[in-house]
């Protein structure tokens, strides 16, 4: 029977992104490689551990599914009905991912009732994003440290952008985004730690995204994000939702400690006779009127009317 056992728990290592069983305390009892792959922790990491305290789920409002009492796994476990749920798990790397969640109460050779859950992103950006970063790659317009988009590809996209909005109308939105005390936190852990919190906010917010808007770094730890098809009316949810969902992201250090990051966000609609320079240069002020407000702040132009 445990040859059987083995048999199977093979096909799933090699068939699936994503699969690992959790017993009725939520503990891990079986995790497979797709899900080390994409969450970054191995099966030593989470084997006896509960899920929550690992993964911290958050729906796309980033509440945390296992304080609000939605939890989809108890849910399954109490109701032994499949479910489907969409939710943002944290990296080891601190970043959160955005997942599909597909979750069914399954019995192992002790007859023990266990939950099944398989996580992939087929459903998110990923595949779209990693094709897109893949070109980014060879046309040397990717950043080397976080590996989304360079400058050079921020302007050559804003350009794009302002034409389409001179051709055809077509709104779009800038969000210049600066991580808050970022000198602190290098001159407490060091650069090696700051260069993983530049990765870290990055995939986060990059994770966040459509697949058709564009995030690159800017320069330091300054990023620009290009919102399509966005107006002033919902650009202070859509861009106070990213500024959440970095603060919620959590890097845990060799040492156990965790060391999380804030970041200050100035968010603008371009206009008619816009230019790169004037929507950046305007992005910008209303970024440091966030550090100016006391940072982990999203600042909007106001208009009236």
């Amino acid at each position: 029977m445990l040859e059987t056992v083995d048999f199977y728990r093979e096909i799933l290592d090699n068939l699936y992104d994503g699969i690992f069983f959790v017993d009725t305390d939520g503990r891990i009892t079986y995790w497979n490689n797709g899900s080390a792959n994409l969450t970054g922790y191995k099966a030593t990491d989470v084997l006896g551990r509960n899920y929550c305290d690992i993964f911290k789920p958050l729906d796309k409002n980033g509440n945390n599914l296992c304080e609000i009492g939605t939890c989809p796994i108890r849910r399954v476990l109490e109701s032994a009905h499949l479910t489907e749920v969409e939710a943002y798990v944290c990296h080891k790397e601190g970043h959160l991912l955005p997942i599909s969640i597909r979750i069914a109460p399954v019995r192992e050779v002790e007859l023990q009732l266990v939950v099944a859950v398989e996580i992939h992103s087929s459903n998110s950006p990923r595949y779209a994003m990693r094709q897109r970063l893949e070109e980014l790659q060879e046309m040397a317009m990717h950043d080397p440290l976080t590996g989304i988009a360079n400058r050079r590809f921020v302007e050559i996209s804003l350009a794009a952008r302002l034409e389409e909005l001179k051709r055809y109308g077509f709104p779009f939105a800038v969000l210049f985004t600066d991580i808050d005390n970022f000198k602190q936190i290098n001159d407490t852990y060091g650069h090696t730690v700051g260069d993983r919190i530049l990765k870290m906010v990055s995939a986060s917010l990059a994770h966040s995204l459509r697949s058709f808007d564009v995030i690159g770094r800017w320069g330091g730890e300054e990023f620009v994000t290009l919102l399509v098809n966005v107006k002033h009316e919902n650009l202070f949810g859509l861009s106070d939702r990213l500024r959440k969902l970095v603060e919620k992201s959590m890097l845990t250090l060799e040492n156990g400690e965790t060391v999380g990051a804030t970041v200050s966000i100035g968010a603008t609609v371009a206009e008619m006779g816009d230019t790169t320079s004037t929507l950046i240069e305007r992005a910008d002020k209303l970024m440091f009127e966030s550090k100016r407000r006391g940072r982990n702040q999203v600042s909007l132009e106001l208009r009236e009317g």
